[in-house]
């Protein structure tokens, strides 16, 4: 048998060369083969298998027996029978006692040290197994031989050591010294992903499919390796269905099939997709969904702008906050929904093409508005609480859950009014009249003033143009004067209309506020609610009253006006 020469005191330090140079010389006083000595490393043949011990016979006078554990401790499903070959380390041969002691741990241990130099000289892989985690990194098995792998060559993070104990790794030897051996599990693998990396670039386009690992999990999106590159998945290609956390689908280390979307091969930048692989929902939606069915969903989002509720995975319509509710008063859908509710609703449109499903909650039950309209027709008489006074007027509970709007312009019927909303008050109690119930536009309307009838309804009987009117001087201004006639009816005298001379403005010496004052009605613009007046009309109306009067008094002399004149210049003098 072939054995191989190695120093015994290199491998095992407990033997000294004293015991050697003994056991040597026992050798060669006895029958034992020229080419067996202790400290080899020679090839035996079992002879014998029992729950104890193995017995090899090497060719020498007796057989040596070694322990089962021996064998079976680094390998538990190692397989030994009668017949096998193995190789042994030779302790003693011992001749004296008749016994040869052999070892198979330390065999298999010099063989390790073997291949662990060479590995280290030839820049190749050996495997090891993991056995524990120790300061600063792992313990490594090489077949017996104890190496460290620092955590920084694990090829993982530090919170991840304890998950490698247990794994056969291929490693690389990045350093031996006498009996120190490091080595490397990141060298190993990025020489390996290298390798891949050169086979799969050329493969990367759009559309090819690949199968990948889980590599890192962020909050928006996974990285994949598909063999020698990293791929990223962005959340929202993960699934159809909405996703909060890819971590909530997907486990580092887990193998799946991804779709190359996008490869930038200047920036290496690689896109990947793995809902892509699957079915579209989208692609039935527009058959599947008619607007005005009714469906249900679970509310997966809520914002300030709407809810939206998941109908099938992967399909999810939203809920405008104006759908959630008739009155209009629901302004976020918290109000009225939360996350993980069950829900039902109507579908008011699909859009395949933007992938959106409009949903209503509001039209699961009847339409108030109509009942409204039908309560409440125009004309009729309501009390309400005002809810809020407004710049363009006041907003009215008439004791539903509807609030009806009075327009400033019906408040009253004096539009010219400075402060319309002077004596409004919020929580006041008034009277209004029902203008309108707009069910489409889901507003009603209300009004003051039409309380009471429009004092310009029949003006034109009561101010008809060229009659002489009575009034107060309300305001003055440097254009005219204005006068009001009747509460909520008002009329203006033009500067031009206040005597025979010309003026070019008013001096307020000529009137006072609240003073009575007299002018005659020159034009009626009822549509537009505008009276014009004239002092100067008024003086000369009277002047022709006066003589249609002194006219009547001379009975039937039939005189001219020049004759009048005349008569009343020679009276004169």
């Amino acid at each position: 048998m072939c054995a191989k020469k190695i120093r015994y005191e290199d491998i095992f330090e407990n033997e000294t060369k004293q015991e050697k140079s003994s056991e040597l010389l026992e050798a060669m006083s006895s029958n034992a083969p020229a080419d067996i000595d202790s400290g080899q490393v020679v090839k035996g043949k079992v002879t014998g298998v029992s729950r104890e011990e193995i017995t090899v016979d090497v060719g020498f006078k007796s057989e040596g027996r070694i322990p089962c554990e021996e064998f079976f401790s680094g390998n538990p499903d190692f397989n030994i029978k009668v017949g096998d070959e193995v190789e042994v380390y030779v302790e003693s041969l011992n001749p004296g006692s008749g016994g040869l002691r052999l070892s198979r741990a330390k065999a298999v241990t010099i063989n390790a040290w073997d291949r662990i130099e060479k590995a280290h000289q030839d820049n190749t892989l050996i495997l090891g197994k993991i056995v524990g985690v120790t300061r600063g990194g792992l313990n490594v098995n090489i077949d017996g031989v104890s190496a460290f792998m620092p955590a920084s060559q694990s090829g993982s993070g530090f919170s991840s050591l304890d998950e490698l104990v247990g794994q056969f790794l291929n490693v690389k030897v990045i350093e031996l010294k006498k009996q120190d051996v490091i080595v490397s599990r990141k060298v190993a693998l990025d020489e390996e992903r290298s390798k891949k990396r050169i086979e799969i670039l050329p493969r990367l386009k759009d559309g090819e499919v690949f199968n990948g690992k889980v590599k890192n999990i962020l909050d928006y999106g996974v990285f994949v390796d598909i063999g020698g590159v990293d791929g990223f998945v962005h959340v929202g290609d993960i699934s159809w269905a909405r996703i909060k956390n890819p971590k909530d689908v997907l486990t580092l280390g887990q193998e799946l099939n991804v779709v190359v979307l996008n490869y930038d091969r200047e920036k290496e930048k690689l896109s990947l997709g793995i809902k892509q692989i699957q079915k579209n929902p989208w692609d039935g939606v527009a058959i599947k969904y008619k607007a005005g069915e009714k469906v249900k969903g679970v509310v997966v989002s809520l914002t300030d702008y709407g809810a939206f509720v998941e109908i099938e995975p992967g399909v999810e319509g939203m809920i405008h906050v104006s759908e959630l509710s008739w009155s209009g008063k629901v302004r976020k859908p918290n109000q009225v929904l939360k996350i993980a509710d069950n829900i039902e609703a109507v579908v008011l449109e699909v859009d395949k093409e933007k992938q959106r499903i409009a949903l209503g909650l509001k039209q699961i039950g009847p339409n108030p508005w109509d009942q409204l309209k039908s309560k409440y027709p125009q004309g009729t008489r309501v009390k309400g609480t005002i809810k809020s006074v407004t710049d363009f007027g006041l907003f009215v509970n008439i004791g539903e859950e509807f609030d009806g709007l009075v327009k400033i312009g019906d408040l009253n019927w004096d539009n010219k009014e400075k402060e319309p909303m002077k004596g409004y008050n919020v929580g006041q109690s008034i009277d209004a009249v029902v203008l309108e119930v707009d069910v489409n536009r889901q507003r009603i309307s209300l009004g003051i003033k039409q309380l009471s009838d429009d004092p310009w309804k029949d003006i034109s009987t009561r101010y008809p143009q060229g009659r002489i009117v009575e009034g107060k001087i309300t305001k003055i201004a440097d254009f005219g004067v204005f006068v009001e006639l009747e509460p909520g009816i008002e009329g203006l005298i033009h500067i031009s209309e206040i005597g025979e001379e010309k003026i070019k403005k008013i001096n307020h010496d000529m009137f006072k506020i609240g003073e009575a004052i007299s002018s005659l009605v020159k034009n009626l613009d009822q549509k537009n609610k505008k009276i014009s007046l004239s002092i100067k009309g008024a003086n000369r109306k009277e002047e022709r009253d006066n003589v249609d009067n002194f006219t009547k008094q001379q009975g039937s002399i039939k005189l001219s006006f020049g004759d009048l004149l005349k008569n009343k210049f020679k009276e004169g003098n």
